[in-house]
């Protein structure tokens, strides 16, 4: 998919995001990217997050004015880099 084939519109932005998986402790880790469908964590275990599998991710989100939020996500995808987090968003609540 080509970048202007996107949906959302990534932004190169670097932030702390707190990573909740399964039963791990939570982690801070590094984005290399945001848009307003999802994210991209820089990761050196990028093994470890199966494809597929729902995470919790706490952030200053960057697009909304840096305020607090909590989202659910979707890892769809591994590189050597990181993994790629699709938020869930559900309509109507």
């Amino acid at each position: 998919m080509t970048e202007n084939q996107r949906q959302f519109p990534r932004h190169s932005l670097q932030i702390e995001v707190e990573l909740q998986f399964l039963e791990d402790e939570p982690r801070t880790v590094i984005t290399k990217n945001v848009s307003h469908g999802g994210l991209f964590l820089k990761l050196r275990n990028a093994e470890h997050y199966t494809m597929g599998e729902m995470i919790i991710l706490n952030f200053k989100d960057p697009l909304e004015d840096y305020i607090n939020t909590s989202k659910e996500g979707i890892i769809v995808r591994h590189t050597d880099e990181g993994i790629a987090v699709a938020f869930i968003e559900i309509e109507g609540f």
